[in-house]
């Protein structure tokens, strides 16, 4: 009977090392929440490297209205990092979208921070496609007055130039943060995924 009990204790002593061992090793790569977890989503490539795979596109029924709503959006191929309470890595965001009731928008979004851009008043954001002059766009926040997110005029000229441009650099007045540059890949924008016929 004291042999089977010494039996499991070692047993269960066994395990517990075994997978004690395996959390410090998750630990120390960064796991949720740590600081290393996104560059290690930076250092992952395309699958398969193929042309226009940091694309995504999706679409969407309106329920109020008769249509859909199509986008394609694209991260940041850098990322910032601000002071707290917005600390931490982030990636900006570049979204193509057309909706039946709203029309056709592009729209630069951060995960977290101020963007300083007023519903009421607008701003301008500073874009560059290429090694083009970097040019200011007029850009307004959105109704409901959250920071993260920013409506950039001109969606047929934006667009026009982007179809050319392989880089395309947006920088935005953050509050605290200065202006700081998000860089994303555009190329290998497949309208066709954007808005089937």
């Amino acid at each position: 009977m004291r042999r089977d009990v010494i039996s499991a204790v070692v047993l269960a002593l066994f395990v517990v090392l075994a997978f004690g061992s395996g959390d410090t090793k998750n630990t120390s790569s960064g796991g949720p929440g740590g600081g290393s977890t996104s560059t290690a989503r930076d250092t992952v490539a395309p699958a398969a490297n193929v042309p226009g795979s940091q694309w995504s596109y999706s679409q969407q029924e309106d329920a109020m209205a008769k249509g859909k709503t199509y986008q394609a959006s694209v991260k940041s191929t850098n990322t910032v990092n601000f002071a707290f309470p917005y600390s931490g890595d982030q990636h900006g965001t570049l979204t193509l979208r057309t909706h039946p009731r709203y029309g056709k928008d592009v729209i630069f979004s951060i995960e977290k921070g101020q963007i300083q851009c007023p519903s009421y008043t607008g701003c301008k954001v500073l874009v560059r496609f290429d090694d083009t002059q970097a040019v200011n766009y007029s850009a307004a926040g959105p109704e409901d007055n959250s920071s993260e997110t920013v409506f950039i005029r001109d969606y047929s000229g934006f667009v026009a130039k982007m179809m050319k441009a392989k880089k395309v650099r947006i920088s935005a007045s953050i509050y605290q943060e200065g202006s700081p540059v998000f860089e994303f890949d555009v190329s290998g924008f497949d309208e066709s995924k954007y808005k089937p016929k």
